[in-house]
C-alpha cells in the first residue's frame, strides 16, 4: 500500500460507487472517508476537515449542490476543495457546479485514470494552498513582531528625547536660579520650554502674592485660545486638592457637565482641556502652572510629570525671591537701626567693613533736645499716636538738621541729638547749630 497523501471524503447515495471510490482512492495511497447523504457529509466536514471532497449531485433530502453551498458559506470549510462527479453531463449542470465553488467536474461513468490525475492535481494545488496560508500566517507573525519592536523602538526613543528634554530644561532652570534672576524671567523660560515638549496651545504661570492679589508671572500662546482675566483662576487657590499638592485637569470641556465660573470661562476662550499643577512654598500654595489646550484628551501621564517638574523648579525660584526680599526688608530695617544710633558714616563702616575707627574732633557743637513734659502727655494718648507724633516730629527736625549742615547722632524716646563738625569738618558748626534750634 502505498504511503497516504491526504484524507478524501466521498459523498454519495450508491452504496457500490463508494465502495468503488473508495478501493481506488486507498490503492492510491490516500485516507478515505464515506458518507452516504449530504447531511452525514456535512456532519463529517464538521468533526473532521478534509483536503478534497468527492461529492454527487443527485442525493435525496439535500443535493450535492446544497452541500456545496453550506461548505462555502462556512470560513471554517470554504476552502476545501469539491470535485463534483455525477451522471449530469449537460452544460447548465456543469456550469452551475463551478458557479457554485466546485474545483472541478466529473461525470459518470468515469475513467479511473483520470479521475485519479484530477484528485492528484487538486490535492497538490491544496497542499500549496495550505503551505502558502502557513507561510502567510508566519509572515504575519513576523511583521506583527516587526512592528511592535519598531513601536517599543520609537516609544523608548521618544522616552528618551523626552528625558533629555527634562533635564535640559531642569538644568536651565536651575541656572537661572542661581544667577538670581527674578520668578517672572524664571517663569517665562520655563513655559516657552515646556510648549515645546508638550502640545498645549497656552502655558502661564499664576501667582498669588503675599497680600493675595493674582498675577501673571508668565504666559505664553500660540493664538487658538483666547487670554483671560487672570482673576478667573481666582477659585484655584480656594480648592483644597491643589493645596495638598494634588493636579487638577479636565480632559474635555466640552462634554455636558456642570461647569465652574472658571471652566465657563475657558471653554469660552477655546480652551477644550487643560491641566494645572500647583506651585507650593512650604506647604503654602503660591501660584499654579497651567497647560491649557484647544483639543480633548491632549495631555498624557508624561506630560503630567514634566509639568509637575517644572513646577518645581518654578516653587524655588519663588521661594528663593521671597526669602530675598525678606532678606532686603530686613536689611533696610537693620540699616534704619544703625542710622537711629549712629552717625552715617560710622553705620556705613559697620556694614561695610563690620569695625570702625575711633575719631576725635575739636570743633564740634552739640545739640541736644526733647520735649517739655512728655512724660505726662504719653500718659494721656494712645502709644500709637505718641509714636506717629513723635515720627512725624523727628522727621521734620532731619530735614532741618540736613539743610544746615548738620548730621542727627541718636533718637531715644523724646530725646534728639544732633552735631555740626563732625564727621566732616565746619568752620560754622555753631552758627549751623543754632540755625537749626532756632
Amino acid at each position: 500500500m502505498a504511503e497516504q497523501k491526504g484524507t478524501i471524503l466521498i459523498v454519495d447515495d450508491t452504496p457500490t460507487i463508494l465502495e468503488l471510490l473508495q478501493k481506488m482512492l486507498i490503492r492510491q495511497g490516500y485516507q478515505v472517508r464515506v458518507a452516504g447523504s449530504g447531511a452525514r457529509a456535512l456532519e463529517a466536514v464538521k468533526a473532521s476537515l478534509p483536503d478534497l471532497i468527492l461529492l454527487d449531485i443527485m442525493m435525496p433530502e439535500m443535493s450535492g449542490y446544497e452541500v456545496c453551498e453550506h461548505l462555502k458559506a462556512d470560513a471554517q470549510t470554504r476552502d476545501v476543495p469539491v470535485i463534483f462527479i455525477s451522471a449530469l453531463s449537460e452544460t447548465k449542470n456543469i456550469v452551475n457546479g463551478f458557479t457554485l465553488g466546485g474545483v472541478d467536474y466529473v461525470t459518470k461513468p468515469f475513467q479511473q485514470k483520470e479521475l485519479v490525475s484530477r484528485i492528484k492535481t487538486h490535492m497538490t494545488l491544496r497542499s500549496v494552498q495550505k503551505k502558502l496560508e502557513e507561510k502567510n500566517v508566519q509572515l504575519e507573525q513576523i511583521n506583527d513582531n516587526l512592528t511592535r519592536e519598531v513601536a517599543e523602538r520609537k516609544r523608548v526613543e521618544e522616552a528618551l528625547r523626552l528625558h533629555a528634554a527634562r533635564l535640559k530644561i531642569q538644568r536651565e532652570l536651575h541656572q537661572s536660579i542661581l544667577a538670581a534672576r527674578s520668578p517672572e524671567t524664571i517663569a517665562m523660560a520655563a513655559i516657552v520650554r515646556i510648549r515645546q515638549l508638550i502640545p498645549c496651545q497656552r502655558a502661564v504661570a499664576v501667582a498669588i502674592g503675599e497680600d493675595g492679589t493674582i498675577q501673571t508671572l508668565a504666559a505664553e500662546s500660540s493664538g487658538e485660545i483666547e487670554s483671560v482675566d487672570v482673576n478667573v483662576y481666582r477659585e484655584l487657590f480656594e480648592d483644597p486638592s491643589l493645596r495638598d499638592g494634588r493636579v487638577r485637569g479636565s480632559d474635555d470641556l466640552s462634554l455636558p457637565s456642570r461647569h465652574s465660573p472658571m471652566q465657563l470661562a475657558l471653554y469660552a476662550a477655546g480652551v477644550r482641556s487643560y491641566v494645572f499643577v500647583p506651585l507650593l512654598v512650604q506647604d503654602e500654595l503660591v501660584g499654579t502652572l497651567h497647560l491649557e489646550a484647544d483639543r480633548p484628551h491632549t495631555f498624557t501621564h508624561d506630560h503630567v510629570t514634566v509639568a509637575a517638574e517644572v513646577a518645581s523648579s518654578l516653587e524655588l525660584a519663588i521661594r528663593q525671591a521671597r526669602l530675598y526680599r525678606q532678606a532686603q526688608r530686613e536689611r533696610q530695617r537693620a540699616d534704619e537701626l544703625l542710622l537711629n544710633i549712629l552717625p552715617a558714616s560710622v553705620a556705613d563702616d559697620l556694614k561695610e567693613t563690620g569695625t570702625t575707627v575711633p575719631q576725635s574732633f575739636e570743633n564740634v557743637t552739640v545739640c541736644f533736645a526733647d520735649i517739655v513734659g512728655f512724660t505726662v502727655i504719653a500718659a494721656q494718648y494712645e502709644p500709637e499716636f505718641v509714636i506717629g507724633e513723635l515720627n512725624e516730629m523727628f522727621t521734620a527736625f532731619d530735614d532741618i538738621v540736613e539743610r544746615n549742615h548738620c548730621e542727627r547722632i541718636k533718637t531715644a524716646g523724646d530725646a534728639y541729638l544732633a552735631v555740626c563738625g563732625m564727621p566732616e569738618a565746619n568752620e560754622n558748626h555753631a552758627y549751623n547749630i543754632v540755625q537749626s534750634a532756632i
